[in-house]
């Protein structure tokens, strides 16, 4: 009976999870534009996945300290971005799913699921 009943309780789960997903795409895409507003800081959020540290994504879109820094302060106050247990910034979307990763950007940052 208990089995049954988190079986439900997922497929419920799910299918809240889908419909907040099709209704958020267009907004998030918006807040990516808005804060991703050229290539170099596309490729520098989409670098940033956990597995790169600043100064390795920094170094590769030529950017400066501060510039990255505050790149990622922006996208992190946007919710476009958390911090993971070993404080590195993450992002918590990959532009591929709203076609914003261009072709060097997506070689270059790898993609996430």
């Amino acid at each position: 009976m208990m089995k049954q009943n988190d079986d439900k309780f997922l497929e419920v789960l799910t299918e809240i999870r889908n419909w907040i997903r099709a209704a958020a795409h267009g907004p998030v895409k918006t807040l990516l534009e808005a804060a991703l507003p050229d290539s170099k800081s596309r490729m520098a959020y989409q670098m940033m996945d956990g597995t790169n540290s600043i100064e390795q994504v920094r170094i590769a879109c030529k950017m400066s300290p501060n510039a990255i820094i505050a790149l990622a302060n922006r996208c992190a106050a946007m919710g476009l971005m958390a911090t993971n247990e070993d404080k590195k910034r993450v992002r918590l979307f990959d532009l591929a799913d709203f076609r914003l990763a261009g072709e060097n950007d997506a070689k270059s940052a790898g993609s996430k699921s």
